[in-house]
């Protein structure tokens, strides 16, 4: 099982009905919800198998990207 985000892409909030299909899914948790979009934990096939019979809804896996460590740095090492 892997994390996937699902992106409501039509226009409006999304739907209700849509959003209590994916909530109803056996196998599939709802980990957050904003208002165009789900995360969710389930199995690549589960995705496809619901988002495909949804108008308007895109899925992509989540990612998840290192931030640069940002701690100031001496430039040049300290003198004996």
């Amino acid at each position: 099982m892997g994390r996937y985000i699902l992106r409501f892409t039509g226009t409006g909030p999304k739907p209700a009905v849509d959003v209590k299909r994916i909530r109803s899914a056996p196998q599939m948790t709802v980990l957050d919800d904003s208002a165009r979009m789900l995360l969710v934990e389930a199995a690549e096939e589960q995705i496809k198998e619901v988002v495909s019979s949804m108008p308007g809804w895109t899925w992509s896996p989540e990612r998840t990207i290192r931030l640069p460590d940002s701690r100031p740095r001496p430039r040049r090492k300290p003198k004996d």
